[in-house]
């Protein structure tokens, strides 16, 4: 019994204590739904315990309402005890449902679901006829057979198929010329007979199906089928073609706990697989990482011996080497120290290339930390360079040149010097440049000497100027972005 008692239980009841009513509902979805065909069940099944909604199809006038079959066991009272005897075990209970709504799925398996159908089937309690339309299930009844004489099954069939079509037409579930058609399935061997009848009595169209055909159709020994046809629609619902539940939430509350326990175990192996997949790959990889070390180590012991060898090889100098060590250092700091006019030369070469009317007679560069070291010296066409501190921070430049082909244009005169003060400001290693003498005295106080009428002595004046230029110190140029140096001229 404890093997068993996590099987869910299905309930299947064939009875006559049952009730179909068709009702037209407005369109609505989801909780409002629920709501609204709950309101409407309790309307139309008070006090019933067993009882449910189908959906049938959605109407195609203005309003697309929707249609529903509403289904209830009129009586549970026969099948009581079986429920009280699942309730005390706390077997978890499925659903109870109605035979004649699984019989929608068999006739898809059947290939019969289009047109207006009357199925006759022979079951153990007695002769069952359903009504479907399209496939879906509107009315069905269950007829005790009076007798099994197979001689009187033909004519009860033909009584009662008339019978079932009088009540269709009563209740206007079909009209008069409705091409209704008659499914018998039965293991009578009387069955072609039947389906003659029906035919030359009522008019109506009717195929006969043996049972055993469809028991090979759905999987099932014919043999089983013959002594129990309910087999057949008790397979489909294990299958999985289950039509609506007619119990009670309260009822199969210990099946969806049971099934919310399954779906956590479920759930706790697929998470346990993982991770013991996960860990299977991460310790393939730790064993290929730990090989890869080894190989590694081999690899580096070898590198080692054959340093060593090598080194051993090496010839005997005069001095240890980290004598030579100190000595390298030494020499890269005294070349970092060093400082030559080359970064004041290219910067004037590369601004008088592009001014040629600027003829450069004395440059003289200077280290030093005063930025208002002044030039005193008085030689004219030569390049002097001096050291103040080994450790200034600035190079100052002195230029003094004149204005190439000088005719007596000061304006042109002034305006080439400032052009050439400019340009050098606008390279970004100049910190900056003054002007120390124009090309011609512009001061007020000066006095005017010579005469406007010799032109020789015009033409021996020379337009002189002198610049100073302060360089930014080196760490300030060499921390100028790429762009900005490949910018300069």
């Amino acid at each position: 019994m404890l093997r068993n008692s996590y099987i869910p239980i299905y309930v299947m009841v064939d009875a006559q204590e049952e009730d179909f009513h068709l009702e037209t509902l407005p369109h609505a979805s989801g909780t409002a739904r629920k709501e609204m065909l709950q309101r409407k069940l309790n309307q139309v099944y008070r006090g019933v315990t067993f009882r449910a909604a189908q959906f049938l199809l959605r109407e195609r006038d203005k309003r697309k309402d929707d249609r529903f079959l509403f289904v209830a066991l009129t009586n549970s009272e026969f099948f009581q005890p079986w429920l009280e005897s699942i309730i005390a075990q706390q077997a978890p209970l499925a659903g109870v449902y109605n035979l004649p709504m699984t019989s929608q799925f068999l006739l898809q398996k059947l290939k019969l679901s289009a047109g207006d159908i009357l199925l006759s089937e022979q079951l153990s309690s007695g002769l069952r006829q359903s009504y479907l339309h399209q496939g879906k299930l509107r009315v069905s009844r269950q007829v005790k057979l009076p007798t099994e004489d197979p001689e009187q099954l033909p004519f009860l069939h033909l009584v009662e198929t008339d019978k079932a079509r009088l009540y269709l037409l009563s209740q206007r579930l079909i009209a008069r010329d409705t091409a209704l058609k008659v499914v018998v399935l039965t293991s009578s061997s009387a069955a072609e007979r039947i389906s003659r009848d029906i035919q030359q009595e009522q008019g109506l169209e009717c195929q006969a199906i043996n049972l055993a055909t469809v028991a090979r159709q759905i999987g099932l020994p014919p043999a089983h089928v013959q002594q129990l046809p309910e087999l057949m629609h008790m397979h489909l619902m294990a299958r999985g073609y289950r039509p609506a539940n007619l119990a009670p939430v309260s009822m199969i509350k210990t099946h969806r706990l049971e099934f919310v326990r399954k779906s956590l175990v479920a759930a706790a192996l697929v998470i346990a697989s993982l991770g013991l997949l996960f860990s299977l790959l991460y310790l393939g990889q730790a064993i290929d990482d730990a090989q890869e070390i080894q190989q590694l180590v081999a690899d580096t012991r070898v590198q080692e011996q054959r340093y060593q060898e090598a080194a051993n090889n090496f010839p005997q100098t005069p001095m240890p080497g980290l004598a030579l060590e100190t000595a390298a250092k030494v020499r890269e700091s005294i070349h970092a120290q060093e400082h030559t006019p080359r970064r004041m030369m290219q910067i004037l070469s590369a601004v008088l290339e592009q001014m040629p009317s600027i003829e450069l007679q004395r440059l003289r560069w200077v280290l030093s930390t005063d930025p208002e070291f002044k030039d005193e010296a008085q030689a004219m066409g030569a390049i002097q360079a001096s050291g103040i501190s080994n450790n200034a921070e600035l190079e100052l430049g002195f230029v003094t040149g004149e204005i190439r082909g000088f005719s007596g244009n000061y304006r042109a005169a002034l305006e080439s010097v400032h052009r050439l003060a400019e340009t050098l400001k606008a390279n970004p290693e100049v910190q900056y440049v003054s002007i120390v003498q124009q090309p011609v005295n512009v001061s007020s106080y000066s006095s005017l000497q010579g005469s406007t009428t010799d032109e020789r002595t015009a033409q021996r004046e020379k337009a002189v100027f002198k610049l100073k230029l302060v360089l930014k110190p080196r760490q300030e140029a060499e921390a100028l972005p790429l762009a900005t140096l490949e910018a300069q001229p």
